[in-house]
């Protein structure tokens, strides 16, 4: 028996058996409603039985062994400084950073955003370790009392400090950074980390009538929350509009209501299903699954539903009963709609093989989906057409709009059926070219393109690129073995060529590395003699 028949013979079977096909609609919908509520509650049931935890207490893992001689095992006490390590970042604009009253402004702005009970620590251009071979402290921001010439001196040592200079401080000091974490414990609002921020900072400057600082948040903290309320706001409307772009379709399709509301069954329930399934996998925040995946969906439930639909409404007006038109419409075209659906499926499947994991997760979902709106649309519709729903679907099946000009296009399937040779010619040499222009694009992925263009994060991160040369950090790391360890002057050499080739790339800021900081320590000397400073 053929592969057509014997699914022609199971699924048109179905309609003679609604109860059956009742009770699995209903366990999918029960399934996915539970996702969408809380898949938790399922996994807290399931995970006792299946993954239940033995009584004997497990074996301590032995203590790992160190390599090397006690001497190679050297342990500093340091105080770890870093630029990256930052929940939200506070943006400063003014040209009066080095003026008494712009000294005391930034002091007060510090001290009152460390009152804030919720933030742990703020490292800006006074709290960077200064430099010098003696381990002396200095202030590089100097006091409010200080004299104009005391202040440009400052200027001057701050531009070239290397944790300053493109990191805290822009090039030309107008942009100045200060780097803000959070004890989480204590933060009871994304507002706090955000708003309450600025905020803080605008009260503060409110006093100095004398300087102009302008204020703006962003960071790890202020980014990601912008993202997830505008995805929010996005998934809404596109689906909204969407779904109204669907309804719209098979209103003019079919005009009758009860015709509209059978076709537009098998899409909702395939939305339903798949975003309820998905919620018992790690799938979550992707744009693609909350925006894109519904409306795709949709759209294949409907383009399916239309065919079985169409065929079913002419085998009613042939005078076939509801039940035997919705067995007949499933072996005539149900088959045609699985391997269209296995196309599609596969189609989708293929980003499943891209590196980025956001465009494998939203291939796998394109799967299941498309696998459950398939199961919504061969059993949904031809339940709903062999109940009373389906007893006048076929009235005014001649002033459809699908049946009135489907003669239309027979003209063009003609031609394909007659030249094969040329269509599938055409088909692999279009196909090559559109693939040819495909390989000459490259990746071009910013934190920004995420973000709304109004926002407040993103218009940080582009004053931020003008000004410090981006926000987003990239790194090289240079390894070496036993036998290079013995030349540290080979070791500052390569540093030192890297960080020049960095530097020299436009479109990257102020590159940081052990040279920079070497070269910051007064004194002359070989790669070998100044690597000696770095202990």
């Amino acid at each position: 028996m053929s592969v057509p028949r014997s699914f022609d013979r199971f699924f048109g079977s179905t309609v003679d058996h609604p109860w059956v096909v009742v009770s699995i609609i209903v366990l999918l919908t029960g399934i996915s409603v539970i996702g969408h509520l809380g898949p938790e509650s399922v996994w807290e049931t399931v995970s006792p039985v299946f993954f239940s935890t033995s009584s004997t207490p497990a074996e301590p893992l032995p203590e790992p062994v160190e390599s090397g001689t006690s001497e190679d095992r050297v342990t500093t006490q340091v105080d770890p400084v870093s630029v990256t390590d930052s929940d939200t970042i506070l943006v400063i604009r003014s040209d009066d950073f080095f003026t008494p009253s712009g000294a005391e402004a930034l002091r007060e702005i510090v001290a009152a955003l460390e009152e804030l009970e919720y933030v742990d620590d703020v490292f800006w251009m006074d709290t960077v370790p200064v430099l010098n071979i003696f381990g002396l402290r200095e202030s590089l921001f100097p006091r409010a009392t200080a004299s104009p010439r005391q202040f440009e001196m400052a200027r001057r040592n701050a531009l070239k400090h290397p944790l300053v200079r493109g990191q805290l401080l822009s090039d030309d000091g107008r942009t100045l950074l200060m780097m803000i974490r959070f004890d989480w414990l204590f933060v009871e609002s994304d507002e706090a980390v955000t708003t309450e921020i600025r905020e803080t900072a605008n009260r503060i400057t409110a006093r100095f009538p004398e300087v102009s600082f302008e204020t703006m948040i962003t960071g790890r903290v202020p980014i990601y929350l912008t993202y997830m309320k505008a995805q929010e706001t996005n998934r809404r409307f596109f689906q909204m509009v969407g779904y109204s772009t669907v309804a719209l379709l098979a209103i003019i399709l079919f005009r009758g209501i009860r015709a509209v509301m059978i076709v537009g069954l098998a899409p909702v329930l395939g939305v339903l299903w798949t975003m309820g399934m998905l919620r018992y996998f790690d799938v979550r925040d992707n744009p693609f699954n909350d925006i894109v995946l519904p409306i795709l969906l949709a759209l294949v439930g409907l383009t399916d539903g239309v065919h079985l639909m169409v065929e079913i409404r002419k085998l009613r007006a042939s005078g076939l009963g509801e039940k035997a038109a919705a067995r007949a419409g499933i072996r005539k075209v149900g088959f045609a709609c699985f391997l269209t659906s296995l196309t599609t499926a596969i189609g989708f499947g293929s980003l499943s093989l891209a590196h980025h994991q956001v465009i494998q997760e939203f291939g796998w979902s394109c799967v299941l989906g498309v696998i459950l709106t398939f199961v919504a649309v061969i059993t949904a519709i031809p339940l709903a057409c062999s109940t009373w729903l389906g007893r006048n679907i076929h009235v005014g099946l001649e002033r459809g709009l699908i049946d009135r000009h489907l003669h239309r296009i027979s003209g063009i399937i003609q031609v394909s059926l007659h030249s094969p040779r040329i269509m599938s010619l055409a088909a692999i040499l279009i196909t090559a070219g559109l693939v040819a222009v495909s390989l000459t694009l490259r990746p071009d992925e910013h934190q920004a393109n995420a973000l709304p263009a109004k926002s407040e994060a993103y218009r940080a991160i582009k004053h931020m690129d003008l000004a410090m040369g981006g926000l987003e950090p990239g790194f090289v790391t240079i390894r070496w073995d036993d036998k290079i360890r013995q030349n540290p002057g080979m070791i500052l050499k390569v540093i030192t060529i890297a960080d020049e080739i960095l530097e020299r790339e436009e479109l990257i800021g102020h590159p940081l590395s052990l040279a920079d900081f070497l070269k910051a320590l007064p004194g002359e000397g070989t790669y070998e003699q100044r690597m000696s400073l770095a202990e």
